[in-house]
């Protein structure tokens, strides 16, 4: 087994090459083609929220006291969530009327404060968002479209991994003033130094990926798992000083326990915040995992009978089930249809199934999955090795559009969207 894993070999082309000026290059290249689909894939979401966020009721996700009454371009990204994030970019985790702040980790906050401190304040928080979070989801299609590169072969098929991230159910959390495009950005480029065989720059943005969210460990693994791969799974190829990179990896977490040590007094502030939110209560460590899954099969299976499953029903059981199946079918197919270079996506892909089911619930566990980039991976894989499915990834990609349009216009309306 050779050390370095090569991208697979694009399909021939028969069309004589032609000289092309430098321009037409850039404007060719995968920079530009992911830039203006992202910027559009942007335009569209701020344009259907725009569009219909004054139509329907809001609800309780909906800041007034930060946001007022009236409506502005951007600030239908700001909902839930959205708010804790803004307080600690603006005062840090010193906040004691919030004891919850802790469970938000920092690396998100502190991009936003970084780009408004270099713009010497002129920029609004809403603004600042959308530009750390337009360039992040256009790092992350990027990353995404080079990986691919690396299990298909075809310059069609490594765009359709692109097309299933963009589409995906929960994907629109990358507009919102969340934390989602900088930990895709982060962990896709992050994997993608691996499979180059770029371990320390690998290893510089696993660092700030694990001070963005706690399931950086993921990545962590999935990229522990190629490295060890890249030895011929090998003991003795263990014996690398860039292993060292992987436990360095956890510094970021541990500069964020340092800060809530000395402004709370508690380094684990991130874990025990959720004891804090009465209506978190639901978040109970349980590694009984088959229970758990079993649990929320039931349920699932009792708001379909219903024939009008409610909205919780529907985002908190019904959309997180499906998504875990899908990701379990994903990381299966990935072994089998990839062998020992499917090894660690599959790994990846059934560590975060067990990861996502142990808080004895899978609550927001479809937003959870967008970095799965496993599930991209694994559909261009069929969608190359069986071209009659394409057209059935065509359907699919329709189908979570549209489950991705229902989804976000709860959440421009303050609904709870997970």
């Amino acid at each position: 087994m050779t050390d370095v894993m090569t991208p697979a070999a694009p399909a021939p082309d028969a069309s004589p090459a032609r000289p092309t000026s430098r321009w037409r290059s850039l404007a060719a290249s995968d920079w530009a083609r992911t830039f203006a689909l992202v910027f559009a894939w942007h335009a569209v979401l701020t344009a259907v929220a725009v569009l219909f966020q004054g139509v329907f009721p809001i609800g309780e996700g909906y800041p007034v006291k930060v946001l007022g009454p009236d409506t502005t371009l951007l600030s239908h990204t700001f909902r839930w969530d959205s708010e804790n994030f803004r307080d600690i970019t603006l005062g840090g985790y010193g906040d004691e009327t919030k004891p919850w702040i802790p469970a938000f980790y920092p690396f998100f906050p502190f991009c936003l404060w970084l780009l408004q401190t270099i713009t010497f304040g002129k920029l609004g928080f809403l603004a600042a968002g959308i530009i750390v979070n337009g360039v992040a989801s256009w790092l992350a299609a990027t990353a995404l479209l080079k990986v691919a590169r690396y299990f298909v072969a075809g310059e069609r098929t490594a765009w359709l991994a692109v097309a299933a991230f963009l589409t995906a159910p929960t994907a629109f959390f990358m507009h919102a003033f969340y934390s989602e495009a900088v930990f895709c950005a982060l962990g896709f480029w992050a994997f993608l130094f691996a499979l180059r065989r770029q371990w320390v720059w690998m290893g510089l943005l696993l660092i700030p990926l694990t001070a963005t969210r706690i399931t950086a460990a993921l990545f962590v693994g999935l990229c522990f798992l190629e490295f060890w791969r890249s030895k011929g799974w090998k003991p003795r190829g263990l014996l690398s000083w860039h292993l060292l990179w992987f436990p360095a990896a956890g510094l970021g977490v541990v500069a964020f326990a340092v800060v809530l040590k000395f402004v709370h007094g508690d380094p684990l502030a991130m874990f025990h915040a959720y004891d804090t939110v009465a209506t978190w209560g639901y978040h109970k460590a349980d590694p009984n995992i088959l229970g758990t899954v079993w649990r929320e099969l039931v349920a699932s299976w009792d708001a379909l009978a219903t024939g009008r499953p409610d909205t919780w029903q529907l985002i908190s059981h019904l959309l997180p089930v499906f998504g875990l199946v899908v990701l379990l079918a994903s990381s299966v197919y990935a072994f089998v249809a990839l062998r020992g270079d499917g090894v660690p996506l599959a790994g990846f892909g059934l560590a975060s199934f067990v990861m996502f089911t142990l808080n004895s619930n899978v609550v927001s566990v479809h937003r959870y999955l967008l970095p799965c980039l496993v599930i991209y991976l694994a559909m261009a894989v069929a969608a190359q090795r069986r071209p009659a499915l394409r057209p059935v990834l065509y359907g699919w990609m329709y189908a979570t559009t549209l489950v991705q349009a229902a989804v976000y216009l709860l959440f421009v309306t303050g609904q709870w969207a997970g």
